[in-house]
């Protein structure tokens, strides 16, 4: 009897050592560079608000083509198939998920920052938060402010204008509506909503939205606060979507307040695509390097960004990361 007991332990041990090494061997393959002798299909889901402008159909097919395939190529060495899966108007996205939204309303009861009805003293708390997790250097580049003011300072100079930028959008008329936002949809205009959906999806990579994504959330980045309280991509884990166990979303907004003439832009989102590609596969972190297709896009100047990457000598990526900042934990309110 006390043999039986020894071996029944032992085959207990041994199956927790299983898995241990399993979880270990999952969570090892999630965070390694993909094998670039194979060819991947990355699947593209399209959502759009008809009222904002969008990139047409025949500009998908003009970006997402064999010369897209060759130049993530090019520059990467990886072999990409772009698919373009489906695409869907917003409202109905919208009530398709509404059940994720209702079984994640703790997120947004915990997460969600209300700027239009938030006190000022409130939000300078949550700015001085995120601000409090960045380097001074970084401070000092987003923001121009020297070393010796205070960080409370800043958060209460920042305030006012990260309020009003996002309004200002929010206010601005579209086709047929007074205002951009859509107030019985607003939650699909933020990027808390895209960082809880994200996760639903099985198969496509890389979700495209037309939607501005606002970055009113507990623990937003400085750089979003430097933008104006907004964001032109997510990118998160998601350990459905093989085989890089991540996703991207992405916004076309931006890009198409852009000055630049229709071709032109549609060539600098192919490129934000292959630095996508750079971050989802082999995990690549962006670069101060402005000459790296990993180089941070300032104040979504892509114009600029984009010029210093096709007229000069691209240099190649090695920083990578461990795991995306914007993933929600899973702590409970």
């Amino acid at each position: 009897m006390k043999y039986l007991n020894n071996n029944t332990f032992n085959i207990k041990y041994l199956f927790f050592i299983f898995l241990f090494l399993l979880l270990f061997l999952s969570c090892k393959n999630s965070t390694e560079p993909l094998n670039k002798e194979k060819t991947y299909t990355v699947n593209i889901t399209y959502i759009e608000d008809a009222a904002i402008n969008a990139f047409s159909p025949s500009d998908f097919l003009d970006i997402f083509d064999d010369d897209l395939s060759k130049l993530t190529y090019d520059i990467l060495g990886y072999k990409i198939k772009y698919n373009l899966k489906n695409g869907m108007e917003y409202d109905d996205f919208y009530i398709a998920n509404r059940r994720i939204i209702n079984d994640n309303a703790h997120i947004f009861k915990r997460d969600f920052i209300d700027i239009k009805n938030i006190d000022n003293k409130k939000l300078q708390h949550y700015i001085l938060y995120s601000l409090s997790n960045e380097t001074r250097a970084n401070i000092k580049k987003l923001f121009g402010y020297e070393y010796a003011v205070p960080l409370d300072i800043i958060a209460k100079n920042i305030a006012p204008s990260y309020v009003e930028s996002i309004l200002n959008v929010w206010n601005t008329p579209v086709k047929n509506r007074n205002q951009l936002l859509d107030g019985s949809k607003f939650m699909i205009y933020t990027a808390l909503y895209w960082r809880i959906i994200a996760g639903e999806f099985k198969d496509s990579s890389i979700v495209v939205v037309n939607m501005p994504l606002t970055a009113n959330y507990l623990s937003m980045s400085a750089k979003s606060i430097a933008d104006g309280g907004f964001v032109d991509r997510l990118v998160l884990e998601n350990n459905n979507i093989k085989p890089c166990k991540s996703i991207a979303v992405i916004s076309t907004y931006t890009f198409l307040q852009s000055n630049a003439d229709c071709e032109t832009i549609k060539n600098m989102f192919a490129y934000y695509i292959i630095q996508t590609i750079g971050m989802m596969f082999p995990k690549y972190d962006v670069s101060d390097d402005k000459h790296s297709i990993m180089s941070e896009v300032n104040r979504f100047d892509y114009f600029n960004w984009y010029s210093n990457i096709v007229n000069f000598q691209l240099k190649t990526p090695y920083k990578t990361i461990k795991e995306y900042r914007d993933n929600i934990k899973n702590i409970l309110p």
